[in-house]
């Protein structure tokens, strides 16, 4: 089959189950009826509109279809991550969500793709359910969080993720953990506006310091929202690692020499930031992604991708590259 010529790898995913979120009192969300408009509210204290798309049925075939994407790869609402609650839980929940996800891609005739959710607060559950969302089900990588309450991703609690992942040789979505407020940051909408960008920018600078990915050498991570802070600040860095023994104690090469570890996607909302993205770390490093449904996202991804690039570059980032890191060729 041709190679699709647009492939968005940033869009959510609810499960329909989840709209029965009043008959699990443990996820500790409901919905509500605000304005006429369904919202899912969760007990933390954060709340977002329920959009039809996020269902991955015939709405979100026929929004794909508006913004010319033909392939999305499609991942869990961040919102839905339940860190927070008891392992057995999440352990249940993440094989919930993951097989309503498998159905959705089943059933899109070839559209979609998956990326597995994991319960990292039960890291050896993790690493399981991992091997039987790709193994089992077919998922094309997994989507986790920057954080889990608090611990980052590269503590060593997590290594049988890790483990899984490079025997799997599966590319890892690192998003947000986004639940909510957080503290010195809830006034202006900063809290998904600059403290996203952030956590994806520490999150990725402590795997890189780790020497995690010189232990694994088969993993891979896309990093959401254009890598978030981590490509304006490699620069520094790569000062600190020269000018400093702290960040040279697991890793013997600058931090830079670690982004063809990473892709990015395109999430920018600026055609010239866009433009200096690729520039800095290649057009066979940049993916096109739009967040969709969420409010942040990017709503004319394509257009963006055309204003700023062309030629081989334009099909290397609408598709090509996606196709490579996800293992798409083989499954279109």
């Amino acid at each position: 089959m041709k190679l699709a010529d647009v492939i968005d790898v940033h869009t959510h995913f609810i499960p329909r189950e989840y709209l029965d979120a009043d008959d699990h009192p443990e996820w500790g969300a409901r919905i509500e009826d605000r304005g006429g408009v369904p919202w899912i509210v969760h007990d933390e204290g954060f709340a977002y509109p329920f959009h039809p798309t996020f269902l991955c049925e015939d709405a979100k075939f026929e929004d794909m279809r508006k913004r010319s994407i033909d392939l999305s790869v499609v991942s869990l609402a961040p919102t839905l991550f339940y860190y927070w609650i008891d392992a057995a839980d999440a352990v249940a929940f993440a094989r919930m969500a993951n097989d309503s996800l498998a159905k959705a891609v089943v059933e899109s005739g070839g559209k979609l793709f998956g990326l597995a959710s994991l319960p990292m607060q039960d890291p050896e559950g993790a690493a399981i359910e991992l091997r039987r969302a790709v193994e089992e089900l077919g998922m094309v990588g997994a989507q986790i969080g920057t954080t889990m309450e608090g611990d980052y991703i590269d503590r060593d609690r997590f290594l049988p993720v890790w483990e899984a992942a490079n025997e799997l040789k599966v590319p890892f979505v690192l998003h947000p953990y986004y639940v909510g407020p957080k503290s010195g940051y809830e006034d202006y909408y900063l809290t998904n506006i600059f403290v996203n960008p952030m956590d994806t920018a520490i999150a990725a600078s402590r795997v890189i310091f780790s020497g995690l990915l010189d232990r694994f050498p088969d993993i891979t991570l896309m990093l959401v929202h254009a890598g978030g802070f981590l490509p304006f600040q490699i620069g520094r860095l790569d000062h600190g690692w020269k000018v400093r023994e702290e960040p040279k104690h697991k890793i013997d090469r600058r931090p830079s020499e670690y982004m063809d570890r990473f892709y990015l996607d395109t999430i920018t909302h600026n055609d010239s930031a866009l433009r200096w993205l690729i520039e800095l770390v290649g057009a066979n490093r940049v993916v096109l992604g739009t967040d969709l449904p969420f409010d942040m996202a990017d709503e004319d991804p394509v257009g963006r991708l055309e204003r700023t690039a062309e030629g081989t570059t334009r099909a290397r980032i609408g598709a090509a590259n996606a196709a490579d890191l996800f293992g798409l060729r083989e499954k279109m």
